[in-house]
């Protein structure tokens, strides 16, 4: 019955006919259809505009939380995209819109033709129903709508350049430039396609774009079996291994994933970052040379310098002023001093500003304090330690000048750095270890599955120096037994002893309760330079940025005395950490530029002051420790501009001194600011994966083979920055780095806390160094 009413009411001719006409609405008249509705009333204009606006303020979102923003870049950067394109389709609707009713309107000689019920199949019919109704001419409607498009157009922009900030909190000048590349890349496209089309017929054009994308595919496809190729390759041709055949239970890491930062030309960013050189020497109107001011280009009668200058009233001014700095404030309180400026001065501080009038430049040195040096000289073979000298091992060496002082220690750590960026994006600097390695007077190890802990700072220099785990692990996790105390299975202890749960120096337990809780401490998690003996050590800490670590990551003040020289102020100079926003991306320690201080890189001048340590304490021990922050930055241009810097600094430096010298070139994470890392497989690996390398003298080795045998037998081991904190400890042990472990006297640490000099199992997984499940990168 039912079936027999659709039949009365709906004809098989009429059925038919309806089939006839959808056939003849070709794909044309449809596109057509779709302009008409979308081009000719602004509902829809404004309708993208105000979602585009949206998306942008939800990608605006801020915390003072690390791992939330961490976990919501790939949200952001959609939120982000989304808004370009709704942007592009609400104002190229709108402004279509306009220039057909302009042409309209144009092609009309008297009121009637601008009427808006004379026009035919131009205007859909809502749009003439409402215009008429209201008596509005053409023209009037085309005004209202290039005023509508100004004023979109404004709100816009002002929604849009509103958070201009550079933290955690308010972070829109990174939206900003994301934003604007995007647009740029919209722009690049459009006027490309024009361009095309205007020149070249249909036909044409799609067969030279065909012929032009299988020659890029080629030219890549060439390119990526070249670097998927060298992408693991170390030094001496050693190479990660990123599965074991011959045992399955083995971490295995994926190697189908394409390394895009190796197809970007360098220096493709200059034509927005500009110059990668630093202003020329002659432009600087003052010098410190061997400890002497001079200020001779100053043509200004107003000539001062101020002597350990510090800049907090600036960063209170702009309310940049943290935690961090009140260690600094309370630090330097009265010892900032200015003077006037009359020839040149001797300068007894390890900072100075020079003032020429309005202008300011930043000089800092090394000051040898007679104080240290007198607490370190010819103690090595005779210990003045407090306590505990009984149990201290003399060096025995058949050579008399291995006897003499300590191995010195050097640790540079490059931030947001990882092992495949390192030789890509630094190859002379690869270079120069692979040349220190084939001479053969010191031994080069590297770890190439060496894993960070997150993809940011905190808990990886926190495991890396003082061995504290401060993570906070899942339910998931802790299903499969997470090692939340880090060291290797859980079996941790003796002075922090990989971070967690065991024993401390007393011997008493440590619960990994107490972890959880946060409870630090200084005798359970002393700092890696801790463990050597003082009376033969002179420590150093040098920032590289401003920030007071031990407060930004721990919440507390270092050790009393714990550290001898320590270089902050320079780096919080409104040149290098400028108070209104010191995290932007053109000024600060993240800026996409070069960074100088004066006519200097600021690793250079680094690199200057460790050279000015090492010849004012070269008769006792060193430990140097210092931060860069070349790599952390979007866009990987900065870190090859210091790879010129760094090659000269091992090769023509620090070489002649690696017969007794121990160098720790290390970093706590791969690169984490790109889009690279938000959205391909390869940028999730190598931020789980930083670079390194270790390099002992080889006469060490030659004395103890077992110490060189266990670090090649490590190299393709799963690793964490709680290895490389037990490694050190565990050289504070022997003779030649002073023979005792201060925060372990009694040597209750055990064999899981030996790092790289003890053994690590082959199929030792993520859960038992106590790397979270959504981090690893094992498969």
């Amino acid at each position: 019955m039912i079936i027999k009413k659709i039949n009365n009411s709906f004809s098989k001719s009429e059925f038919t006919n309806k089939l006839i006409t959808i056939k003849k609405l070709n794909y044309k008249e449809i596109i057509e259809k779709i302009k008409n509705v979308l081009f000719n009333f602004p509902i829809f204009s404004i309708f993208s505009i105000y979602l585009a606006q949206c998306f942008y303020e939800y990608s605006l979102e801020g915390r003072k939380d690390l791992q939330f923003m961490h976990n919501h870049l790939k949200l952001f950067g959609i939120y982000i995209l989304l808004s370009t394109i709704l942007f592009v389709l609400g104002f190229i609707s709108l402004g279509k819109l306009i220039i057909n009713l302009t042409k309209i309107i144009n092609q009309g000689n008297d009121y009637k033709k601008y009427d808006l019920y004379n026009i035919k199949n131009k205007i859909n019919k809502f749009t003439k129903l409402i215009l008429k109704k209201f008596n509005i001419s053409l023209v009037l409607y085309r005004n209202l709508l290039i005023i509508l498009f100004v004023k979109l157009l404004i709100i816009s922009f002002f929604k849009i350049t509103k958070d201009k900030g550079a933290t955690l909190i308010n972070h829109g000048q990174y939206n900003l430039i994301a934003f604007t590349t995007i647009m740029l890349i919209y722009l690049i496209g459009f006027l490309s396609w024009f361009l095309i089309f205007k020149n070249w017929t249909i036909k044409t054009t799609i067969i030279r774009i065909f012929i032009f994308i299988i020659l890029i595919l080629i030219l890549f496809s060439i390119k990526n079996v070249y670097v998927s190729k060298d992408w693991p390759i170390g030094i001496d041709g050693k190479q990660l291994m990123f599965k074991d055949d011959s045992n399955s239970k083995v971490c295995q890491i994926e190697s189908d994933f394409i390394a895009w930062p190796s197809f970007i030309p360098k220096g493709s960013t200059r034509i927005i970052t500009g110059s990668s050189e630093c202003p020329k020497e002659s432009e600087q109107f003052s010098r410190l040379i061997n400890g002497v001011l001079t200020m001779d280009n100053c043509k200004e009668e107003n000539k001062e310098y101020t002597l350990s200058p510090v800049f907090w009233e600036e960063q209170k001014k702009y309310d940049t002023f943290t935690n961090d700095f009140k260690y600094y404030e309370k630090l330097f309180q009265g010892k900032t001093i200015t003077h006037k400026y009359i020839g040149p001065v001797e300068i007894k501080h390890e900072t100075v500003m020079a003032i020429c009038g309005n202008l300011t430049e930043i000089h800092y040195q090394n000051v040898r304090d007679q104080q240290f040096y007198q607490r370190t000289i010819n103690n090595f073979n005779s210990p003045k330690i407090k306590e505990h000298a009984d149990k201290v091992k003399l060096p025995n060496h058949s050579n008399q000048e291995y006897n003499k002082k300590p191995i010195d220690i050097l640790f540079l750590m490059i931030d947001a750095l990882s092992r495949a960026q390192f030789k890509s994006a630094m190859p002379s600097t690869f270079e120069t270890l692979q040349s220190i390695q084939s001479e053969g007077h010191s031994k080069v190890f590297q770890f190439f599955r060496y894993h960070s802990l997150k993809p940011f700072s905190d808990p990886n220099t926190m495991a890396m120096y003082n061995g504290y785990n401060r993570i906070e692990y899942d339910d998931l996790d802790y299903e499969n037994n997470i090692n939340d105390g880090g060291g290797i299975g859980g079996i941790v202890g003796g002075g922090g002893g990989g971070g967690g749960g065991g024993n401390n120096d007393n011997g008493e337990i440590i619960s990994n309760e107490d972890i959880n809780e946060n409870k630090f401490n200084w005798e359970n998690n002393p700092m890696f330079y801790q463990s050597f003996r003082n009376d033969s050590y002179v420590t150093t800490w040098v920032t590289g940025l401003c920030q007071d670590w031990f407060q930004h990551y721990l919440k507390m003040d270092k050790e009393e005395g714990s550290v001898d020289h320590e270089i902050a102020l320079p780096f919080c100079s409104p040149q290098l950490h400028p108070p209104e926003k010191p995290f932007g991306i053109f000024e600060g320690p993240y800026s996409i530029r070069r960074r100088c201080l004066g006519d200097k890189h600021v690793h250079e001048t680094i690199f200057q002051y460790i050279n000015q340590f090492w010849e004012n304490y070269k008769d006792v021990g060193k430990i140097l420790h210092t931060t860069f922050m070349d790599g952390h930055e979007g866009t990987n241009e900065v870190i090859q501009i210091a790879d010129k810097g760094f090659s000269k600094f091992l090769d023509k430096d620090i070489r002649p001194k690696l017969n007794d010298t121990f160098l720790i070139l290390a970093s706590d994470h791969g690169q984490h600011m790109s889009g690279y890392y938000m959205w391909s497989k390869g940028g999730k690996i190598e931020v789980a994966m930083p670079m390194l390398y270790l390099v002992l003298p080889t006469w060490f080795l030659e004395k103890y083979p077992n110490v060189e045998k266990q670090l090649l037998e490590n190299e393709n081991k799963l690793s964490t920055p709680f290895q490389l904190y037990d490694t050190i400890r565990t050289l504070s042990t022997f003779p030649e780095f002073g023979g005792i472990d201060m925060k372990d006297p009694n040597g209750i640490r055990n064999e899981n806390q030996k790092g790289f000099l003890g053994k690590i199992p082959d199929t030792i997984t993520c859960s038992q160094l106590g790397i979270p499940h959504n981090f690893c990168v094992c498969k």
